[in-house]
């Protein structure tokens, strides 16, 4: 049996003095702390991200192609629904959809109350799995290729301030060529996403609706949706099908035309670091001053030992494979302790957040494996590392002055 090991199989279960044996389970329990606090904040950005991305996709799809002009209004100027590049981008194997799409700026009229709202008209090749996620009551509109469905589905926010529910017909109003354009439409659903700005200005309806306030016919569209596979090549599809569309159009994916608030994201990102780094010190210095408290108290056993013939070398070993067994239950500990707070929250949804500021109502969580490897392989390494620090003191300790060390 290796020598080091040996020794330090022995010290690893005996911690000494009571002294030094509060200092140690206090670094273990730094370590598990510091590891549950790491997964917890990493877990909780992921999941704050996850779901502002997925509500917004929800919403505005993955890429939008438009008109190309600067115009950033709701109101876009129409395209041709008749394109070419449509059946070449529908037959990449990373789209999954592509959808038409008409905007128009509307008023909602009650008996008590007025409502200015962005109507968004789809078609039956639009994905609903969204709205339909987060419907709180009713259903979504029966759409059709050939017949104009005048139903809507609005949020529950404008409902409740409108004081309307499903199956109420409503009279909306339109302006187009400064003439006043009415339509009876029916309240069929009533959704909440959570992302205020957006459940307070948009509803949706049937596209042939939108499309006939604007022209006689259905040929032209405000764009078109393009939903992907992999968001992480959302930027490189972007740049593929602003080459499929040609020079009279554009292609603009969610990242850069909600731009504030994934930067607003990125920042969120970065606070995560920063709370790693803290954790990643804390643990770290705790580790330090235990093993120092620990080489101090077995000074004699250093003198012991290299009188015997033990080379620097192995000692530092000894002390490693110590500082193993302090680092490896902590791990354990702050896996426990981090994963289990989070399974909680997933299941309770414990704490609650206001969701007009930040879009949700409960603290998402979502941890990967990816994740936990990547943060329990990263604090034992560094871990480790900065233990061979004061080891290093194992070096300059004289086995002569060390055995007569009290």
């Amino acid at each position: 049996m290796d020598f080091s090991y040996f020794v330090g199989k022995k010290l690893a279960t005996d911690s000494g003095k009571s002294f030094t044996r509060l200092i140690i389970r206090l670094a273990i329990a730094a370590v598990g702390i510091s590891l549950a606090v790491m997964l917890l904040a990493v877990g909780v950005v992921k999941g704050f991200q996850s779901e502002i991305k997925n509500k917004i996709v929800g919403f505005d799809g993955h890429i939008h192609v438009r008109n190309l002009d600067l115009n950033q209004s709701r109101e876009l100027r129409l395209i041709p629904l008749d394109q070419e590049f449509i059946p070449i981008v529908k037959a990449h194997p990373e789209v999954t959809s592509v959808a038409p799409f008409c905007l128009k700026a509307g008023i909602i009229n009650t008996q008590k109350e007025i409502e200015g709202m962005v109507f968004k008209g789809v078609g039956v090749e639009y994905d609903w799995s969204f709205i339909a996620s987060n419907l709180q009551r009713g259903r979504l509109p029966l759409l059709s290729d050939t017949v104009d469905t005048y139903e809507f589905v609005l949020s529950q926010k404008v409902a409740e301030k409108l004081q309307i529910d499903t199956g109420q017909n409503l009279e909306v109003f339109f302006i187009q060529d400064t003439k006043v354009r009415r339509r009876r439409m029916r309240l069929v659903g009533i959704f909440s996403t959570g992302l205020g700005e957006f459940d307070k200005t948009i509803c949706f309806t049937d596209l042939r609706v939108i499309q006939r306030i604007y022209t006689t016919d259905y040929s032209q569209v405000s764009g078109f949706e393009i939903n992907i596979k992999d968001l992480t090549q959302m930027e490189a599809m972007t740049d593929w099908v602003d080459d499929q569309i040609g020079i009279k159009l554009r292609a603009e994916n969610i990242e850069e035309k909600h731009g504030v608030i994934f930067k607003w994201l990125q920042i969120v990102d970065s606070n995560a670091l920063i709370i790693i780094i803290l954790m990643t010190i804390v643990s770290v210095v705790n580790l330090i001053t235990a093993f120092l408290i620990l080489i101090v108290d077995r000074t004699q056993m250093i003198g012991i030992l290299k009188s015997l013939g033990a080379n620097n070398g192995q000692v530092v070993r000894v002390f490693l494979l110590k500082g193993l067994s302090m680092v490896i239950p902590g791990l354990i500990i702050g896996n426990a302790l981090g994963l289990g707070l989070a399974w909680l929250q997933l299941k309770t949804g414990l704490i609650t957040l206001p969701e007009e500021t930040y879009y949700m109502a409960t603290v998402p969580v979502q941890i990967s494996w990816e994740t936990i490897a990547y943060l329990n392989v990263g604090t034992l390494v560094i871990s480790m590392l900065m233990m061979l620090i004061p080891a290093v003191m194992v070096r300059v300790i004289s086995p002569v002055k060390a055995i007569r060390f009290n």
